[in-house]
């Protein structure tokens, strides 16, 4: 259930961007990106972001 805007994010959560450099890429602010990922962590029920992108793998969000 996630958006399309939390996919956005973990994508490129997942290509190992910084808050800043994905705020840059998608047009929005670091604190909006922070918010996604806080939801992100909370919908996936992961604890932390490694295990966040072990869910995007498995979930074939992205790929290797």
């Amino acid at each position: 259930n996630l958006t399309e805007r939390e996919i956005e994010v973990l994508q490129q959560i997942c290509l190992g961007l910084s808050t800043e450099e994905i705020a840059e890429k998608l047009f929005i602010s670091p604190k909006t990106v922070k918010s996604h990922k806080s939801k992100l962590l909370e919908k996936t029920a992961c604890k932390n972001t490694p295990l966040l992108i072990l869910f995007a793998i498995k979930n074939k969000i992205v790929q290797l």
